[in-house]
């Protein structure tokens, strides 16, 4: 009885007693009752029993561009004892086991072997000539063996194919990434095709059937998306190389080698590792296809410890990070060597999933702190756990499985290392600009205690402090102003780097022909004074600036270049030549552009040669008034 004739057939009894009687109140809770029981009758079918199976056992075999699906045909059991032959699997017994699934697409990863069964028959007769593809849709079985077809008699139409992950690339015989197998059916009736599974990582096979020209058609985008996934990660990678070689800040390492694992992960999910690089070796195979996704995990979150300073911000968080970098780490060679390596994928994949809500929480502590890279790292982390969700939630058998999940995931982890690397260079302009301002900072400090940062020498200000002080004290001074001759051509030939050597290595030849009482100060560029205290003779003075000038013509060798410059020496001298800073800087500047006029004779000049008397006073402020110095 339907729920809605119980309905009806209730409000009729209500309307036969009617409402207002007082004999129809004790009679209520029977009818209501009587309907609940209806009710339940009636859902119970429907929440109980599962729905007619509509299925047809034999599969109708016609071309299709996008391939036929044969999931809902396609029978299975269990092989327990991992032995049986395909002679005991045709034999009833073992045929009266096969059953259609009741969710096809719906499955979990295993270490089981299975036997699959497909029946079909040409829906056109003229298709008998014609060569079909059965496609199973995964790179990762151990081992796949096709039987058949056979015919109503039982006579096998074709040799046993045997292949799978454990086999060379040459073991495939339609040459495809998945497992697909070539087979004709020579005209009208009933086949049976077989084929036997052992996988660890086998998930749902949902089977189809192609005419081999469609199927090669229906996989040029996907080798097109491949092809620029593989060329977008390689691309990181020598970013990320890059900036290791310039840098030599382990961040980029570990971001260069979880590109590398990345692209070594996606080949092996592709099956474009044994394809290529492992086409003789399966065993190479089928270790980066459990290693490369746990590699490309821990290499990620070394990279986002670093970039996130977890060791800064949140040090338990860190900690936990490194536990779990520590756990992925052991479980590489289990994975592969150990007795459980279902059970070690599956640690992996928790690990993977559960790192990544740590680095999450982690990118928060790091965005209260405002730094900006952990916003990016949230972006990146959060396309990565949408793209491989679906696919990690399917081979636990939570969702149904859809063929678009792994380009989806394919995508995320490409998309989350180009996010990384905007990253990074965001986190590099925050370098580079805290550089800049500790470099202007210590400038600053330098110039406040009077030293020149490149040389040691004193700087303007110091040379100011010290010259201001021996005139307010009435101290009589010589002053020495000197340029280097030929310094512009040493740093555009040759480098700043040299030029900088230059600079350096004139300072030390300075000092070591002065006393330590005199003052060597840098005043800009390549120019240089030099204070000597006290009232030294003429000839006292001509003789420590011949040594200079000679000590400077002398080769430097820089950078693995050797080079020379001269010197150009202007001398003043307090109180003769000037009573202020100012006056004797552009006395011994005079004196120093005479002799660059001459190019012949010492290499320095007094003054007082150039001059009668002594200079004009001005109210010009100290280090002004013309010196020619920047």
């Amino acid at each position: 009885m339907s729920l809605e004739s119980a309905f009806v057939r209730s409000r009729a009894f209500e309307d036969e007693d009617g409402p207002a009687r007082p004999r129809a109140a004790h009679r209520a809770p029977r009818h209501w009752l009587l309907a609940l029981w209806l009710l339940f009758a009636a859902l119970t079918p429907a929440l109980g029993a599962p729905p007619p199976d509509t299925r047809a056992p034999v599969l109708s075999l016609a071309r299709q561009a996008a391939g036929l699906p044969a999931v809902l045909q396609l029978q299975f059991f269990e092989d327990t004892t991992r032995a049986l032959s395909i002679d005991e699997v045709r034999t009833p017994a073992q045929e009266a086991r096969f059953t259609l699934p009741d969710q096809p697409l719906r499955g979990q990863e295993s270490d089981r072997v299975l036997w699959f069964k497909l029946q079909m028959q040409l829906q056109d007769p003229a298709d008998a000539a014609r060569e079909w593809l059965m496609l199973v849709p995964t790179v990762s079985t151990r081992d796949i063996r096709f039987y058949g077809p056979f015919d109503t008699t039982g006579h096998a139409l074709a040799e046993p194919v045997v292949t799978g992950m454990r086999h060379p690339w040459a073991t495939r015989p339609a040459a495809s990434e998945q497992m697909a197998w070539r087979f004709e059916l020579p005209g009208p009736g009933v086949y049976t095709v077989y084929f036997r599974v052992e996988s660890t990582f086998a998930r749902i096979y949902d089977v189809t059937l192609w005419d081999p020209a469609d199927y090669l058609q229906s996989t040029q985008d996907k080798r097109m998306f491949d092809g620029v996934s593989y060329g977008l990660l390689l691309g990181l990678t020598v970013y990320g190389l890059v900036l290791f070689v310039v840098f030599g800040e382990a961040l980029y390492a570990y971001y260069m080698l979880a590109c590398l694992c990345g692209l070594l992960a996606l080949a092996s999910i592709n099956g474009h590792a044994l394809r290529y690089p492992f086409a003789h070796w399966p065993a190479g195979a089928g270790f980066a296809y459990t290693a490369g996704p746990a590699l490309w995990a821990l290499c990620k979150l070394q990279f986002g410890r670093r970039l996130l300073r977890l060791s800064h911000f949140a040090p338990l968080l860190d900690r936990l990070v490194q536990a779990f970098s520590v756990a992925l780490l052991l479980a590489i060679p289990y994975a592969h060597w150990g007795a459980h390596p279902l059970i070690t994928f599956r640690l992996v994949q928790m690990s993977v999933v559960a790192s990544t809500a740590v680095m999450v929480i982690g990118a928060m502590f790091a965005i209260r702190r405002r730094y900006w890279p952990a916003v990016l790292y949230c972006i990146g982390v959060g396309l990565l756990l949408a793209g491989i969700g679906a696919i990690v939630f399917a081979s636990w058998g939570w969702i149904e499985w859809a063929p678009g999940q792994m380009n989806v995931s394919q995508a995320a982890l490409v998309a989350e290392l180009v996010v990384f690397a905007v990253a990074m260079a965001s986190r590099l302009r925050l370098v580079l600009r805290s550089e800049q301002a500790l470099t202007a900072r210590t400038q600053q400090l330098v110039e406040a205690l009077g030293t020149d940062a490149l040389t040691g020498a004193a700087s303007r200000a110091g040379l100011e402090s010290r010259g201001e002080e021996w005139l307010r004290n009435g101290q009589p001074f010589a002053l020495m102003l000197l340029d280097l001759d030929g310094f512009k051509e040493v740093n555009d030939g040759h480098g700043h780097a040299v030029g900088d050597a230059v600079l350096v290595q004139t300072v030390a030849r300075l000092r070591s022909q002065l006393r330590a009482s005199d003052t060597v100060a840098r005043l800009g560029g390549d120019e240089f004074a030099i204070l000597v205290p006290g009232r030294p003779s003429r000839e006292a003075l001509a003789q420590m600036a011949r040594r200079i000038v000679d000590a400077g013509l002398q080769p430097i060798e820089a950078d693995g270049a050797e080079v020379s410059v001269g010197m150009s020496l202007g001398i003043a001298c307090n109180p003769e030549d000037g009573r202020t800073l100012a006056q004797l800087l552009r006395c011994a500047d005079q004196a120093m552009y005479r002799v660059k006029q001459q190019r012949q004779g010492p290499g320095f000049a007094f003054f007082g040669d150039t001059h009668a008397g002594p200079a004009r006073p001005t109210q010009a402020g100290p280090l002004a008034g013309g010196t020619g110095i920047a």
